[in-house]
C-alpha cells in the first residue's frame, strides 16, 4: 500500500499535465458608460478607446496594423497583436502554411521537379535523365520571374481611416480602416490598395449574419476586423506558359503539373508587454523599426484549444517547423488563442472563424473557403499564421477578433492544497502498515512477567 501510493504522488504531475484546461467559453461584457468615444492618446501617435471593460490604442497615423489593449483596472498585463505581413507558400505537401514551403522562385522549381518531372523521367539512361532535366529545369527558371513569397508589412505605408461612429439599428460600433497604399517593392506594387484591414469596434454586443450558416456574435468592447485581399497576383500562375512549351516539347511524357496547389498566409505575432514599454513601440511605429515588441514581450505562453503552449523558448531558431490547429468538429464555430496570464482571472485572445468567404467584383458571395492555421514559438510571443487557400481573381475577406475573456488558467504540476493532501495520505497510509506490522508482530511468553 505505500508504495503504491508513493508511485501515484510521483505520478500525479504527469496526470495533471496531461489534463484538459478548463475552457474560457464563458463572455465578459460591461454595458455600463456606454457608448465610448475615441481619443488621441499621447501626443496623437494612438487612438484609445477606454470603456469599463477594455482600454485599446492602435496607430493613429496608419503607420502600420497593430492593437494594443488591457483590462482596464489592471493595465500591469498588456496585449498586442501585429500584423507582420503575408506570405505566399505551396500546398502540395501540406494544407496549412509552413516556411519550408514558400512559394519562392527556388521552392517552386524544386517541388515541380521532385512530384511532376522526376516521377516521369526516371525510367530513362541517367545522362539522358540528367539532360532533360537541366534542360526542362533551365526553362522553367526563364519563364517564371517571381515576386518573393514574403510581403512585410512594415516595408509599405498605410493609410487610416475614421473612426467613426456606425447606428445600425440597436447595435452601434467605430469604424476604421487600415489600407495598404504604397509598396516600394516593385514586384508587389500589385498589392496597393488591395489589402485591408476593415476595423469594427462594437459599443454593444451583436451578431453579425452573413447567411442562415454562417454567423458570428461580437460582444461588446470586442475588435471585429476583415482581413481583405484583391487582385493578388499569384505566383503559381506565372508557369502557364511553362505548361504550354513542356506539353509541345516533351508531349511524349505526358507531365501534368497542378497549378494551384498554393495559399496565402497571413502572419500576426501575439505577445505581452508592460505599460512602460507603450514609449518604445510608438518609437517602432514612427520609425518603422520591426521588432521592438517582440523584444520586450515576457508572454510565458498561450491556450489553444484545450493544451497550453509555451512560447519562451525561440523554435524558429532550433529547425522547428509551424505547427497545424486541429480544426475538427468542437471548433467549427470559431478558434480562440488565449494569452497566458498568471496575474489575473482577464485575459487576452484572439479567435477566429475557421471559413473565409470569396467575393466577385460586385462584393456579391461567390463561395466560401476553409480556413487552416499554425503556430510557434518565436521567444516570448507567438507566431500564428492563418491559411487560405488559392483564391483566383475573386477577394477574400476573413473575420478575426480581439478581446477579453475569462483565461484558462497555466496548467501547474500539483496544486500546493493538493499537494499537501497526498502527503498527509501517504503519512496516513503509512501509519497503517506499521500499525498493522506492530500489531502482528509476535511476543516472546519465555519472558513475560
Amino acid at each position: 500500500m505505500l508504495a503504491f501510493s508513493l508511485t501515484l504522488l510521483l505520478a500525479l504531475p504527469a496526470i495533471a499535465a496531461s489534463l484538459p484546461l478548463a475552457k474560457a467559453d464563458e463572455e465578459i461584457g460591461d454595458d455600463e458608460g456606454w457608448p465610448v468615444e475615441p481619443e488621441l492618446y499621447r501626443g496623437a501617435v494612438w487612438y484609445k478607446f477606454e470603456t469599463p471593460l477594455v482600454t485599446m490604442i492602435f496607430p493613429a497615423g496608419g503607420k502600420k496594423p497593430m492593437f494594443i489593449w488591457w483590462y482596464t483596472n489592471n493595465s500591469n498585463e498588456i496585449y498586442v497583436v501585429k500584423f507582420k505581413g503575408v506570405f505566399e507558400y505551396l500546398t502540395f505537401d501540406l494544407p496549412y502554411y509552413d516556411r519550408r514551403y514558400n512559394a519562392d522562385e527556388l521552392t517552386i522549381q524544386e517541388r515541380i521537379g521532385e512530384r511532376f518531372i522526376d516521377p516521369k523521367i526516371n525510367h530513362l539512361a541517367p545522362m539522358m535523365r540528367r539532360q532533360i532535366r537541366e534542360e526542362i529545369m533551365e526553362r522553367l527558371g526563364l519563364l517564371i520571374g517571381l515576386h518573393p513569397a514574403y510581403l512585410p508589412f512594415s516595408a509599405g505605408s498605410w493609410e487610416l481611416q475614421g473612426p467613426k461612429l456606425v447606428v445600425n439599428g440597436n447595435t452601434t460600433y467605430w469604424s476604421f480602416n487600415f489600407t495598404l497604399k504604397t509598396v516600394p517593392m516593385y514586384s508587389f506594387r500589385f498589392a496597393e490598395n488591395n489589402i485591408q484591414l476593415r476595423c469594427r469596434f462594437y459599443n454593444s454586443t451583436a451578431t453579425e449574419i452573413i447567411d442562415k450558416n454562417h454567423n458570428y456574435t461580437v460582444a461588446a468592447g470586442q475588435l471585429k476586423f476583415d482581413f481583405v485581399v484583391g487582385n493578388w497576383k499569384w505566383n503559381i500562375d506565372k508557369i502557364s506558359d511553362f505548361i504550354s512549351w513542356l506539353q509541345t516539347h516533351y508531349p511524349q511524357y505526358n507531365i501534368e503539373i497542378l497549378p494551384h496547389k498554393t495559399g496565402l498566409a497571413l502572419w500576426i505575432n501575439m505577445a505581452s508587454i508592460k505599460l512602460e514599454d507603450i514609449s518604445e513601440v510608438e518609437s517602432e511605429i514612427q520609425n518603422q523599426y520591426e521588432n521592438t515588441v517582440e523584444t520586450r514581450s515576457h508572454m510565458p505562453g498561450a491556450t489553444i484549444g484545450d493544451d497550453y503552449y509555451p512560447v519562451t523558448e525561440n523554435k524558429t531558431e532550433t529547425g522547428e517547423y509551424e505547427t497545424p490547429i486541429p480544426l475538427i468538429n468542437r471548433f467549427r464555430e470559431r478558434v480562440r488563442v488565449n494569452f497566458a496570464s498568471n496575474e489575473q482571472p482577464i485575459a487576452g485572445f484572439l479567435e477566429f472563424v475557421p471559413w473565409a468567404r470569396l467575393l466577385d467584383e460586385s462584393g456579391a458571395t461567390v463561395r466560401y473557403v476553409n480556413v487552416t492555421a499554425s503556430y510557434i514559438a518565436a521567444g516570448a510571443h507567438l507566431r500564428l499564421f492563418l491559411g487560405y487557400p488559392y483564391f483566383g481573381n475573386y477577394t477574400l475577406e476573413h473575420d478575426p477578433t480581439i478581446g477579453l475573456a475569462y483565461a484558462p488558467p497555466i496548467p501547474t504540476l500539483i496544486k500546493p492544497i493538493m499537494l499537501m493532501l497526498l502527503i498527509a495520505a501517504t503519512i496516513a497510509i503509512a501509519a497503517a502498515v506499521v500499525a498493522v506490522k506492530l500489531r502482528k508482530k509476535p511476543i516472546n511468553i519465555v519472558n513475560v512477567q
